[in-house]
């Protein structure tokens, strides 16, 4: 259950007042609150030194909507799909100077139920259960082994904070593609080709339609069929992120592994990471949440685009650092990739300084998404669909965040409060 209101839970690892869950919200809107079990501070040893400069993206949006006079059907969608969260007043463990822009979708519950159901296909099929990986666990035990506990506490909150907008039709359907790319991922770190080709054929045949649906499919299978046609149905209405959605999932298993050698700077290893995290995906089912057309690869879009995807990749690799050195550790992982053990190896530092390190590098890229905003909108060469593509992506890019900071995921059960 939700804490009561005015309640208080006092820090586990650092000295700073107390998280205060009930101040993310209006009391009006706590009935829409999705629940909150875990907060984790990934970062609770943050160099004296190094400061986030505070950035007001919501105040750079409404500047912007002011300039262009644009009318005010996106701000009504943002409130009938979505709240906005105030991390400050609850006195989260933010660690961004990006502020003000975390929002929580109203769909959660149903994002909840789609997941479950998935989740379920996914854990009783018995195909999945004979496909190994070269660890010995099988796509059923891989998904086992994330549902510890509850489905809301693992993957459910990703699509819902990352892709807000999405409304009660496309919020089920981009919460199912989110537990396909961790799916997805997890066997690629560590499946054979063998095994890849086995979950081509059985499942990703049906998100690409190659293979038409026939009676003899199990229940698995007619949700991946379900998955395309939701996906298509979206694009008819509006957008086409729906396709590009099932095109990418196709191609996130086919992506190239880490050179052998290690990575020879940062730049380098965010290289890689643009299509190992699979951020060419975030942006697809950003565009999908709002019935975007825009093009990604737009040419004034395309390096803002590219440091929102290193931001995503620099902090989500601070937050699950701990959680993947361990499952490196145990064998349950292939490799270990990761910009935390990149810097570390590379400059001989401890984990806790390179964790500062890959943090000034968040910061630094931080300054770059607010430069190359300030220069689009001073050059004036984008339109309204563009200016809302961004808006989502960037807004995916904080729910990544927030989610890090309040799942079980990475923290494990030392950052249970309720």
């Amino acid at each position: 259950m939700y804490p009561e209101h005015g309640r208080q839970i006092e820090h586990r690892d650092n000295d700073q007042a107390a998280y205060n869950l009930p101040a993310l919200v209006p009391s009006e809107e706590m009935e829409m609150l999705c629940p909150i079990h875990y907060v984790y501070n990934y970062l609770p040893f943050q160099p004296k030194w190094l400061k986030p400069q505070p950035h007001s993206l919501r105040r750079f949006w409404e500047e912007e909507e002011k300039e262009k006079s644009q009318d005010s059907s996106s701000r009504r969608a943002e409130s009938t799909n979505s709240i906005t969260l105030n991390t400050q007043a609850a006195n989260l463990p933010i660690h961004t100077g990006l502020d003000t822009t975390f929002r929580q979708s109203r769909h959660w519950k149903s994002n909840e139920r789609s997941i479950e159901e998935l989740i379920k296909l996914l854990t009783e099929d018995e195909r999945c259960s004979g496909i190994l990986c070269l660890n010995k666990q099988s796509i059923s035990s891989l998904v086992e082994e994330q549902m510890r506990c509850a489905v809301m506490d693992t993957y459910s909150r990703f699509s819902t904070y990352m892709f807000p907008e999405a409304d009660e039709n496309r919020a089920p359907l981009l919460a199912q593609c989110t537990i396909l790319i961790f799916v997805f991922d997890d066997l690629w770190e560590n499946a054979s080709k063998e095994m890849m080709e086995d979950t081509r054929n059985y499942l990703v045949s049906r998100l690409r339609g190659t293979v038409p649906s026939t009676a003899t499919d199990t229940p698995l299978q007619q949700r991946m069929h379900a998955i395309r046609r939701g996906l298509l149905a979206g694009d008819e209405e509006k957008g086409n992120g729906g396709a590009e959605i099932l095109e990418l999932l196709n191609n996130f298993l086919h992506h190239a592994e880490p050179p052998r050698e290690g990575f020879g700077s940062v730049g380098e290893y965010l290289d890689y990471r643009m299509e190992d995290i699979g951020n060419s995906l975030i942006f697809a089912c950003a565009k999908f949440s709002i019935g975007s057309s825009a093009d990604p690869t737009h040419p004034d879009l395309r390096r803002l685009l590219r440091r929102i995807a290193d931001y995503i990749s620099i902090s989500n690799d601070i937050a699950s650092h701990d959680k993947e050195k361990r499952r490196f550790e145990s064998g349950k992982a292939s490799a270990m990739i990761n910009l935390v053990h990149v810097i570390a190896e590379r400059d001989h530092l401890d984990v806790n300084a390179a964790k500062g390190m890959a943090y000034a590098w968040q910061l630094l890229t931080e300054e770059e998404i607010m430069g190359d905003l300030e220069e689009l909108r001073g050059r004036g060469g984008l339109g309204v669909e563009e200016w809302r593509f961004l808006g989502a992506c960037l807004v995916a890019a904080e729910g990544g965040l927030f989610c890090s900071v309040v799942i079980e995921r990475y923290g494990g059960e030392g950052g249970r409060i309720a």
